[in-house]
């Protein structure tokens, strides 16, 4: 894909960190290589980012670093 499915923009290679959410479970994945849209910010996954995910979700008890998140009710 070259252009962004929403806004038309560029795609282009990125890293970010991606918090993913199965079930109550949660996975932040960092510097997870990603195609994301210039103009909009819409993330893209492929295949490979896809099972990154997955492991991570899979692997929760070799947990490298715990993180304290607030938590908002609106």
């Amino acid at each position: 894909m070259t252009t962004c499915y929403f806004c038309k923009g560029r795609i282009e290679p990125a890293r970010i960190d991606y918090m993913y959410n199965a079930a109550g479970r949660y996975a932040l994945v960092r510097g997870l290589p990603v195609e994301r849209c210039a103009q909009c910010g819409e993330v893209y996954l492929d295949d490979a980012a896809s099972r990154r995910i997955d492991a991570a979700l899979a692997n929760a008890g070799a947990v490298r670093e715990h993180l304290d998140v607030p938590v908002v009710y609106a």
